[in-house]
């Protein structure tokens, strides 16, 4: 595992966001700062896919990059927002990828005090990639782009609830500041991609269990004191964004991304749809390439396949 730390957020200075970290054993080539998406934090990049294998973070430090990742305020190990204490869940939706920024620039910023003048790769998963792309295309110091999993401008039928039956465009009104998920839908998204595909085998039961048993940690003290056992509070503002991308209009411009940009997905993947990927391949301004690895899902850095997205990074990272 990954050592974990704590630094202050600029956006709020009573909050601290979780840092994980994995050195390689010699100077890095490159530190490759690791996005996650909605639901699941960090911890995705930090364990591996089956027991005989490496994590994300792992694979990444063996192969000489040193390897970050963060929990957005909210999420995992974060501190979360006081209006989520709130048990009315009242307000506005709660961390879009515009506040998710902030939390990232902190982490920049603690990478480049500890590795000057050393190139930073960033590597956003699902939501993660929106946050990624919306950076990358307003700043200058990415030096090589990975899109997991992304998500960016099509109208994903599965996304169709997110809207307010009278107005598409609008959020529904029932979606509240932040929600409460149980245990068993944590992960409602991965089982049923596996389900449908006749694939539960692409899942090693221990991994299944270290995530989850890592989420629970993350809001412990909370669900007992409020009697939510084994729930978690999780923002929803990420909802405010896949709306914005079911409605066709994305979250940042691909045409001014000019650095090289690896576009990566599981066949089997139903948020980060082929058409959508086609979509953001056609608009990205610079360099490109694009893999699908088969009899993978959304998921597929957790799965017994993990390291062929692995593989993949490492290469594009080499080569372009």
């Amino acid at each position: 595992m990954s050592d974990l730390l704590f630094i202050s957020s600029s956006a709020c200075l009573l909050s601290k966001i979780a840092v994980r970290v994995h050195l390689p054993a010699v100077q890095p080539k490159a530190v490759v700062l690791l996005l996650h998406g909605a639901t699941l934090p960090s911890i995705i990049f930090d364990l591996p896919g089956s027991p005989n294998q490496l994590s994300m973070m792992s694979y990444l430090a063996a192969n000489e990059y040193a390897a970050y990742s963060l929990d957005y305020r909210g999420y995992g190990h974060s501190s979360k927002p006081v209006e989520m204490d709130d048990p009315q869940m009242k307000g506005p939706p709660l961390i879009t990828h515009y506040d998710a920024t902030f939390d990232v620039n902190d982490v920049v910023q603690l990478i480049k005090d500890r590795h000057p003048n050393v190139p930073v790769i960033l590597c956003g998963f699902s939501w993660g990639s929106s946050i990624s792309g919306y950076i990358t295309a307003r700043t200058n110091w990415v030096s090589k782009l990975i899109l997991l999993g992304p998500v960016y401008s099509y109208a994903n039928p599965q996304w169709k609830e997110l809207a307010d039956p009278k107005n598409p465009t609008k959020l529904n009104p029932g979606i509240k500041s932040y929600r409460i998920a149980s245990r068993e839908r944590w992960c409602g998204l991965w089982e049923r991609e596996l389900k449908s595909n006749a694939a539960m085998q692409w899942q090693d039961q221990a991994t299944l269990r270290a995530l989850l048993d890592d989420i629970e940690t993350t809001d412990a003290d909370w669900a007992k004191r409020t009697k939510n056992e084994k729930c978690i509070r999780i923002p929803t503002g990420v909802l405010v964004d896949a709306l914005q991308t079911y409605n066709e209009t994305p979250i940042y411009d691909a045409s001014k991304i000019q650095c090289p940009t690896l576009v990566l997905r599981g066949e089997q993947d139903t948020a980060s749809l082929s058409a959508d990927a086609d979509g953001l391949m056609a608009a990205l301004g610079g360099p490109k390439k694009r893999i699908d690895i088969a009899n993978s899902s959304h998921y597929g850095i957790l799965e017994k396949r993990a390291e062929l997205f692995f593989e993949a990074i490492v290469d594009f990272i080499r080569k372009s």
